[in-house]
Formats: structure tokens, C-alpha cells, sequence
């Protein structure tokens, strides 16, 4: 009777125990996806509230502004590299140029090697409601001038590297030192509205 008896408490006690370690991979494995899905949720938050502009500043030299404006309601920072705010964003590739009643005109891209890791003024924080812009000259022979005539509609458009919901101060030195490994920043696509300028 004995030996029975302590066969069936074994029994029950790994029962017991395959029902807690199936509960606890059940658990783990919901509270991964929801934690993913919670990250994905803020990322397209964050990212979607970061509004891009492109508007003429000049027509003789030709020169656009680029802008970018926080929506959010709390401080975002932008590392600037291949961002709107990138000194070499017509270089990189990231406007578009179409003639009205043409084809979008070819612009030759160059690939860029930047000494590591950035410096402070690679990232820039946008306060609440707050723009910042940068101005990009368009000349020869990056830009085939004699093909943008008349109206042109312009679009600034390309791939966040890395985006922050917070201030640069609160930002740690590691993750700005790896920038483009930190899992910590969003990442993600943008693209202005299109605007008509005249050449």
C-alpha cells in the first residue's frame, strides 16, 4: 500500500510541475510578443509624429529647406545621418526631383564613410511643436539644373537610422557611441509631402 501511495504523489507532484513549467513558457512567450508588439506600437507613435517638410529658400542660388517637425508631446531625438537634417541629403540620395510632364530626373548618389563614432552635433533634439531645418543648395554637377525647369515637384524621403523618444542628455553615452546597434533606438521610414517649387 505504501510503495503505491508514494508512487501516486511522485505522479502528482510532476504533473503539478508540468502544468507550472507549461504555464510559465506560455507566460514568457505572451509576455515577449506583447512586450515586442508594445515596442512596435510606440515606434510607429514616435516615428509617425516626426512630420518632414521641404519648402524653396532661395531661387538664385537654388536652395531648399528641409524640415523636420516633432508632433509628439514629449522630446525626440534624431541622429542626423542620412536624416532630412543631413548636410549631404541631396548626395545621399534622399530628394527626388520631377519635372511637371516629365520623368523624375536621375540624380547620382555617392556613398559616404563617416569617422566613428559621430560627434555631439549628429544628433539633434526636436522639442514638442518645435521645427528644425536645415538649407541645401542645389548645384552643378550634382544636380543637372538645366533639366529642373518650371515646376518641379520635390520629395524628401529615406530610412530613420536612429530616433530617441526622449532628450540627447538622457540618451546614454553607449548607445549614442553605437548608434546604429542600439536596440534601444526606433528606426523606421519617412517621407514628406510632395510640394511643387519653380526653377
Amino acid at each position: 500500500m505504501v510503495p503505491q501511495q508514494s508512487s501516486r504523489s511522485r505522479g502528482r507532484v510532476f504533473a503539478i510541475l508540468a502544468v507550472a513549467v507549461t504555464l510559465i513558457v506560455f507566460w514568457n512567450i505572451w509576455s515577449s510578443g506583447a512586450s515586442q508588439q508594445a515596442r512596435i506600437n510606440m515606434s510607429d507613435q514616435v516615428l509617425s509624429a516626426l512630420k518632414v517638410s521641404v519648402q524653396q529658400a532661395s531661387s538664385s542660388p537654388p536652395k531648399l529647406k528641409i524640415g523636420i517637425t516633432n508632433t509628439h508631446s514629449s522630446p525626440i531625438t534624431v541622429f542626423t545621418w542620412n536624416s532630412p537634417l543631413d548636410p549631404l541629403a541631396v548626395q545621399l540620395g534622399l530628394l527626388s526631383f520631377t519635372p511637371e510632364g516629365k520623368d523624375t530626373v536621375n540624380i547620382p548618389t555617392i556613398q559616404v564613410r563617416r569617422l566613428m563614432p559621430p560627434g555631439d552635433d549628429a544628433y539633434v533634439t526636436i522639442e514638442p511643436g518645435q521645427t528644425e531645418e536645415r538649407e541645401v543648395l542645389l548645384k552643378k554637377p550634382m544636380v543637372p539644373l538645366d533639366e529642373l525647369q518650371g515646376r518641379v515637384k520635390v520629395v524628401c524621403k529615406g530610412e530613420w537610422k536612429a530616433v530617441w523618444p526622449s532628450k540627447k542628455e538622457d540618451i546614454s553615452a553607449e548607445s549614442l557611441k553605437n548608434t546604429g546597434a542600439d536596440d534601444a533606438a526606433l528606426k523606421g521610414t519617412f517621407e514628406s509631402e510632395p510640394v511643387d517649387i519653380e526653377f
